[in-house]
């Protein structure tokens, strides 16, 4: 008798819903609304449009990457403010996962609603949005080759580019 009321305690816990838990997942946000003003200089801007940004979530903390010009190569990029022990942890809760992150002049808190996946990247005290951000999630690995992916095509529209000149 006690094994079943401890295999049926085992499942009910197991089943149990819970916040869902993000570690190891990714997002790729595409810009809807963003202030060019307000975008990291790591971030490359193709034909006057941010490009994507990704979120990596891992081990109770997030890390961005962003699709970076680097003399003539476009890859993807952790940014260097959030890297190794600087990357910033994220709270989480059944509605909203929450983090902050300091960019060479300004905080920004950012909100990411677990329904819709609309990413809100707001001023420290959230009385301004700046940018808004159509997401989408993805495992750890579909999301780096996701961002590798997104890489190389715009490599390739900015290899195509200079083709066209005349001289």
């Amino acid at each position: 008798m006690k094994k079943i009321i401890l295999i049926a305690l085992f499942v009910l816990i197991q089943s149990h819903p819970s916040l869902g838990s993000v570690n190891g997942k990714g997002i790729i946000c595409e810009c809807v609304e963003c202030n060019l003003d307000h975008l990291d200089s790591s971030s490359y801007v193709a034909n006057n449009k941010p490009t994507e940004i990704g979120f990596h979530f891992k081990i109770n903390k997030v890390a961005i990457y962003y699709i970076s010009k680097i003399g003539d190569d476009i890859k993807v990029s952790e940014n260097t403010q959030t890297t190794l022990r600087k990357k910033k942890r994220y709270s989480i809760d059944e509605n909203k996962i929450k983090w902050t992150y300091k960019d060479e002049l300004n905080i920004y808190a950012y909100e990411l609603d677990r329904k819709t996946l609309i990413l809100s990247k707001m001023n420290i005290t959230k009385t301004k949005t700046h940018n808004l951000r159509k997401c989408e999630a993805f495992s750890e690995i579909d999301f780096f080759n996701n961002m590798n992916k997104l890489s190389k095509i715009y490599q390739a529209n900015y290899n195509y580019k200079p083709k066209k000149n005349k001289i």
